[in-house]
């Protein structure tokens, strides 16, 4: 199974080779907390971080 990686741009995570929500190459396997974003124009949290799509995000990327 493939290793899961976070966006360093959007902060999203992803299995693959490229974000699937920016399309940057730029992931990191060093990453803290995760966030499940089902309606983010609902939710403070999402507008806290600048999450704009559904989807998994890390809280923090290094």
């Amino acid at each position: 199974m493939p290793r899961e990686r976070a966006c360093r741009v959007c902060k999203a995570i992803t299995s693959e080779d490229k974000c699937w929500n920016c399309g940057s190459t730029d992931l990191s396997t060093s990453f803290s907390g995760m966030v499940v974003m089902l309606v983010p124009e609902e939710s403070e949290i999402a507008r806290a971080l600048g999450i704009t799509k559904p989807g998994k995000y890390a809280v923090r990327v290094e």
